[in-house]
């Protein structure tokens, strides 16, 4: 379709993984529900604000710095930096 700009969406894969979103003022219990190459989607009872840094560290799967894109209802959603 000319003149039309089409974002494509990477995969994503449906996840339970516990761990942490940390930074400087922050230590959450968070709990990853979707997974992809570019960033998570991830559950926690604390909220975040979209421009937030963190590191997310996964038991036993490792850390990646995040930014936070967006936070709604409990869930927020994050694109990795590193």
């Amino acid at each position: 379709m000319a003149g039309k700009n089409f974002v494509t969406r990477s995969e994503r894969w449906p996840v339970e993984l516990p761990g942490f979103a940390l930074n400087e003022t922050r230590d959450s219990d968070v709990l990853i529900s979707q997974l992809s190459y570019e960033g998570c989607q991830f559950r926690s009872d604390d909220s975040f604000e979209p421009g937030e840094l963190v590191e997310l560290r996964i038991i036993k799967r490792g850390a990646v710095q995040a930014e936070v894109r967006w936070s709604n209802d409990g869930r927020a959603g994050a694109c990795f930096l590193n």
